[in-house]
């Protein structure tokens, strides 16, 4: 499984949370959150950005607007604009294994190498705790690719 900035998901798709599944305090917050995910869903990346910001202006404490803008901005290519968003939303959500992934993914496309393979594995290391064997052991293999896949 090649790891590229192109790969990172947003939550309410294939990486992170699905958006069914987040819970804010801020109802405001998450219609426009929820807005962020139809829109990119819909390739509306620029839509999506502004409605995954505004979301962050309602509700500064919202980890997964924050890791979906990470998302967009990373596929855009903005890396270095991607970065501080998964590092927010870890922050606010630090067992939350999806946001360490997309940051080892950013990181890993930076050329950081060992802060990628640093951040997979507390992803792995996450979802092992919470018994997710699957996930663990794709983001084993994935750990394998990095290693061996270096630029």
């Amino acid at each position: 499984m090649p790891v590229s900035a192109a790969s990172i998901g947003l939550s309410g798709r294939s990486t992170a949370l699905p958006a069914k599944d987040i819970l804010v305090q801020n109802s405001g917050a998450n219609d426009v959150f929820q807005e962020g995910v139809r829109l990119a869903m819909q390739k509306n990346m620029a839509g999506a950005e502004a409605a995954f910001r505004r979301a962050i202006q309602i509700d500064p404490n919202f980890a997964e607007a924050y890791a979906n803008l990470g998302s967009i901005l990373a596929n855009q290519n903005k890396l270095a604009e991607a970065l501080p968003n998964f590092q927010r939303a870890i922050s606010i959500k630090p067992n939350a294994p999806e946001f360490h992934y997309m940051l080892g993914q950013v990181l890993f496309a930076q050329n950081k190498m060992s802060d990628a393979v640093e951040a997979v594995k507390k992803a792995r290391d996450l979802y092992r705790n919470q018994g997710k064997t699957q996930e663990a052991n794709t983001l084993e293999q994935v750990l394998k690719d990095m290693t061996t896949n270096r630029r």
